[in-house]
């Protein structure tokens, strides 16, 4: 592998060629051989002075591995243990070394090894030639182009030979799919590329995570999939709480998706998964204690979820924040205010409070208290059966709901309540009726000849002097001062 193909000749047994032979051409090819077909690692070889003892080989006898050749017969390769005039060393056999030149003529990157410019023949990072490296990008787009076609055909042929529904969920998983088919055309070609072992491997497990990545994704758009077929459902439908379960269930299940992604894909990567899980266990502990409250927030959103106080959508009224509820998430719920701001409470305060739910009313209530001047007492039963025949006539008002009457006297007005169920849930329309009906009352009143009580005040000046009192002070008499006194009556 140093490229000293004259010494390494020295450690080939070449008494079985003819006496013309070149050693260092022999050696040149069985280093390309041994790379591509059988990488040898020098540090696990025997390393006893008469070959490994532990095997069924005989001494002075060691076999690395073996090649399959042209026939597809394996053939082993053979080290033996020679004595030459300047002692004994370790050599290939003679029967290995007349296998060299049928092997090497079968490599798939022969002809490219011929033709390509020397310096790209040097290695480069990952034990991947030059050439190798700069293959791979126009590799990996005719992968990727071939996979594109093939997906659009895929589509073309699930749009005539699938129901709408299945051809659209088809559709959607045609990232996943154009990638898996990338992949296996990629991981298909490698072996044109001639690569060594290591760097077979190394590009074998990227082809291995990438695919991993494809099912995982496809496995991401069908829990999203699923969800949108659920909540069409009969029973997503009829069920009140069904939204909101099937967003935390989708949520839920992205995340394990994403961690269980994550953990196969590292480990087919090279990364220990037993270090990782057993970092994850530590980091978790830690995590634990440092994230109670977000494990609170985590259990209030499941108390949301099943107990369903309120829905995405929904208006609501909880600690003096009144707004639609625009997102419920795994750690707060955020409220659209009327001033179009953003409030976020965390789902473990919000599970514990008291919460209003405005958009389940089924009615809306209409109430108001009317203060009529005492002048009106007498004809008080009459107006009382004129206002509520006024609250009779407006078409939303619920029949039975409607009533006036007098709740209390005091020595400003006679205080009448008027209070109705308005059969809507819309709050413009509630408006509306709102004014019909209070201006109904006030066309009542005003036809009646009644009058609504106003406050008012009196303010009397205690002590003041007259006007011809006025002009000139006695100084005999001490002055005294005089100052208002107010007094207040309805």
């Amino acid at each position: 592998r140093a490229g000293d193909y004259a010494g390494a000749a020295r450690f080939l047994d070449l008494s079985g060629l003819d006496k013309g032979a070149d050693g260092s051409a022999l050696a040149r090819e069985l280093k390309e051989v041994l790379n591509q077909r059988l990488w040898v690692d020098a540090d696990k070889i025997s390393a006893e002075s008469h070959g490994s003892s532990g095997d069924s080989e005989p001494p002075d006898t060691e076999q690395l591995g073996t090649i399959r050749a042209a026939s597809g017969k394996l053939e082993p390769v053979v080290l033996v243990r020679k004595n030459y005039r300047t002692g004994a060393r370790w050599v290939f056999s003679a029967s290995t070394v007349a296998q060299v030149q049928g092997w090497y003529d079968h490599l798939e990157s022969l002809w490219i090894s011929q033709h390509v410019p020397k310096p790209l023949l040097h290695m480069g990072p990952k034990l991947l030639r030059w050439w190798q490296w700069i293959a791979l990008g126009p590799l990996l787009m005719v992968a990727w182009l071939v996979a594109h076609v093939m997906t659009r055909a895929l589509r073309w042929l699930a749009k005539r030979t699938l129901p709408e529904k299945q051809a659209e969920a088809a559709h959607q998983l045609r990232g996943p799919v154009s990638l898996a088919i990338a992949t296996g055309i990629s991981y298909g070609a490698l072996p044109w590329l001639g690569l060594y072992q290591p760097a077979d491997q190394f590009l074998s497990r990227w082809c291995s995570a990438l695919l991993m990545v494809a099912a995982f994704w496809g496995l991401w758009r069908a829990v999203e999939l699923s969800r949108l077929s659920v909540s069409t459902s009969r029973w997503a439908k009829e069920s009140m709480s069904a939204h909101s379960l099937l967003s935390l269930g989708a949520r839920l299940a992205k995340f394990a998706v994403a961690a269980a992604a994550l953990m196969l894909i590292l480990s087919q990567l090279g990364y220990p998964a037993t270090t990782i899980l057993t970092g994850l266990g530590i980091g978790g502990v830690a995590l634990a204690l440092a994230a109670q409250k977000t494990v609170e927030n985590l259990f209030g959103t499941f108390s949301l979820a099943i107990d369903q106080p309120f829905r995405e959508g929904d208006a609501i009224k909880v600690d003096g924040i009144e707004g639609v509820v625009e997102a419920i998430g795994l750690r707060s719920t955020r409220i659209r205010g009327p001033e179009r701001s953003v409030f976020c409470i965390p789902n473990g305060k919000l599970a514990d409070m008291r919460v209003e739910t405005i958009s389940r009313q089924d009615r809306l209530r209409f109430a108001c208290q009317l203060g009529l001047d005492h002048a009106a007492a007498a004809q008080l039963d009459a107006l009382i059966a004129q206002l509520r025949a006024s609250l009779l006539t407006e078409p939303l008002v619920a029949q039975d709901s409607a009533a006036v009457r007098l709740v209390a006297v005091n020595d400003a007005a006679l205080i009448i309540e008027l209070t109705a169920l308005v059969n809507t849930t819309d709050g413009g329309k509630f408006l509306d009726t709102k004014q019909q009906l209070l201006l109904s009352a006030l066309r009542v009143i005003h036809a009646a000849g009644a009058t609504l009580a106003h406050p008012q005040r009196t303010i009397e000046l205690v002590g003041a002097s007259k006007p011809s009192e006025s002009a000139a002070p006695d100084a005999s008499k001490p002055e005294r001062s005089s100052a208002p006194r107010l007094s207040g009556v309805g």
